[in-house]
């Protein structure tokens, strides 16, 4: 031990010794602490992401008007409401559903009491409490048989002495109920219009010269009253299909981004096609459709879409640092939420990794060797894998199809 210690001081003096030896020290010594606060600086820099899957997401609950925000596990809208023990009855409305996933932080949600409504249908009053999300929903939530022609008409109550309440007051304007005979098949159908011919017209039933019609084109429609249409000459048949209701979407601010409601419910429609029949030897050889005639007209569908965008700092941050624009932050926001909850170091079942769970991990590895703790690598490798798609928004639109990209 002795030669070796004596060893050490000597190759130590012969340091001291050298005329370059205590600068060459020094100068290494300089090197090495300069690297070091370098590489601290630009960890210190580099954007991070302190989200993990057992963190809480912040949730902003609107209840009466009185908006609080909640740091909270919960994964759906329903989890949330429980856990907070918040009153709802089922008479209440929640956007989004019940079932919505809370996929981000800043996540909106909204509580709709149900409030006094009176519906007046056919001269009569129904007192009752709804949260609908359009007045044709109220009527229907107020347990008021709609057709598809009827017309509900929201009106404020204008004297309370007269009218009774203070409550919303919804008007059901009901269509008259006619039987069409069609070409020898009846029907029960609902109309607004006021003769045979608008009737006609407007269901799309075009009169040729082998046609007639029981009632003259002018005369008034009433309640009840049978119409029938007959071609003579000529066999025909017809064939009743439905009709999809169409869908109507609305942008609401009270909700976030990619988060969505059923504001009204649809109805489908129903049409009836008329086809002549060619018979030879008698049996059907060919056929030729001669009109198709709507029956009941379809009521629209209306979905509200949310379009709020309340990104979190640190993961704007990361975003930016990866070179996204900030027009497609939300498109992003949105699949790394569902995909990973944010998570930089997370790995499915399957060995999916990262924010964006590529697949396999070593794709992810081989591009960003210190993936688990570099989002902005991450970032800009996911952005790639994006552009098989033109970009983060396409990548956003197949998300929202599939539910994977």
């Amino acid at each position: 031990m002795k030669k070796v210690v004596k060893a050490a001081r000597s190759r130590a003096g012969a340091v001291k010794r050298h005329p370059f030896g205590l600068p060459a020290v020094l100068f290494v010594s300089l090197l090495f602490l300069s690297a070091a606060a370098t590489l601290i600086a630009l960890k210190r820099d580099t954007p991070q992401l302190s989200f993990s899957p057992s963190d809480n997401y912040i949730v902003r609950v609107t209840v009466d008007g009185d908006r609080k925000t909640i740091p909270s596990p919960a994964k759906t809208v329903g989890e949330f409401i429980k856990a907070e023990s918040i009153p709802v009855t089922s008479d209440d409305r929640i956007e989004p559903a019940l079932d919505a996933p809370i996929t981000g932080d800043n996540f909106l949600i909204n509580v709709y009491r149900a409030v006094p409504i009176v519906v007046v249908d056919k001269g009569v009053e129904r007192h009752t409490t709804v949260a609908a999300g359009s007045p044709r929903g109220a009527v229907a939530a107020a347990g008021v048989k709609l057709h598809n022609e009827d017309i509900v008409m929201p009106e404020p109550t204008i004297n309370f002495t007269t009218q009774g309440s203070l409550a919303e007051r919804y008007i059901v304007s009901r269509a008259a109920e006619i039987n069409l005979d069609l070409y020898g098949k009846s029907y029960t159908l609902f109309t607004r219009v006021t003769t045979v011919g608008e009737l006609l017209k407007k269901r799309g039933v075009t009169l040729s010269k082998d046609d007639t019609v029981n009632l003259a084109l002018d005369t008034p429609l009433t309640a009840g009253m049978k119409v029938a249409v007959v071609r003579n000459g000529i066999q025909v048949v017809t064939v009743d299909e439905d009709v999809a209701p169409p869908v109507r979407t609305v942008i609401d601010v009270s909700l976030s981004f990619g988060s969505q409601a059923v504001r009204q419910e649809g109805s489908a429609g129903k049409v009836t096609r008329t086809y002549e029949i060619n018979i030879q030897n008698g049996k059907e050889v060919g056929r030729r459709l001669l009109q198709s005639v709507t029956i009941k007209e379809p009521v629209e569908r209306i979905i509200a879409k949310g379009n709020t965008v309340n990104i979190p700092d640190n993961k704007i941050a990361v975003m930016a640092a990866a070179g996204i624009s900030p027009n497609d932050y939300a498109y992003v926001d949105y699949i790394f939420s569902r995909e990973s909850r944010w998570n930089a170091a997370a790995v499915n079942a399957g060995g999916c990794s990262g924010l964006g769970q590529a697949c396999p991990g070593s794709k992810l590895a081989a591009a960003c060797p210190g993936w688990q703790s570099d989002p902005v690598c991450q970032t800009r490798f996911f952005s790639g894998y994006a552009s098989r798609y033109g970009g983060w928004q396409g990548a956003y639109n197949a998300w929202t199809t599939k539910h994977w990209w």
